[in-house]
């Protein structure tokens, strides 16, 4: 009996040339040595009618990012679609966005719904100068924050926020033009926030 080892099998999908390799994430020949040896040892391949079905095999070790809910496969080797540079640099300013920051020595949370309730204190601050308020920080202790402090914090994570979003869009812009081929490269891009 064959044993199924979703890290190394291939398949036939319908309508695409070739034969989906799980070990490589790229389409090979019917030809390709490693496929035919593979063939040899008495596996078959899955012939099935979308990448999609193959998705629930590959995803506990394939990122994310390549899935668009259709395709995963990359058109090469090492090689990236402008889509999945794409997600992927979408993936990278989302971490960032919500790894948190300082602001005046205080250690600010940046998930979403921190991001919300600070704009909520930044509204309540923005409208009476006598707000004053415990503030839960990032490492789990209270603060005293008074308005012009609850500005500060709400200003740091905007421009933060704002600066995130900037990085994607310009490397969004490189991916367009072909400068940025690779995740190393939108890593790279990001480094600084």
């Amino acid at each position: 009996m064959i044993n199924f080892q979703p890290r190394n099998w291939y398949w036939i999908v319908a309508g695409n040339p070739g034969v989906y390799s799980s070990a490589s994430n790229v389409y090979v020949p019917a030809t390709d040595p490693v496929y035919l040896a593979w063939l040899a040892a008495g596996f078959a391949p899955g012939r099935i009618a979308s990448e999609a079905e193959i998705w629930p095999y590959v995803a506990g070790f394939l990122p994310e990012w390549l899935f668009n809910g259709v395709n995963f496969a990359q058109p090469g080797a090492g090689i990236y679609s402008t889509a999945q540079l794409s997600a992927y640099a979408a993936s990278v300013r989302y971490a960032r966005e919500i790894a948190g920051i300082t602001v005046n020595g205080v250690a600010v949370a940046t998930d979403r719904q921190s991001q919300a309730m600070i704009n909520g204190g930044f509204n309540m601050a923005l409208h009476d100068p006598t707000f004053t308020t415990q503030w839960k920080t990032a490492s789990g202790g209270f603060i005293q924050v008074d308005a012009p402090t609850m500005i500060a914090i709400a200003t740091g994570v905007g421009q933060h926020v704002a600066l995130c979003f900037a990085k994607e869009a310009a490397v969004i812009a490189g991916i367009a033009a072909g400068t940025i081929k690779a995740p190393a490269e939108i890593d790279s891009a990001f480094a600084g926030i």
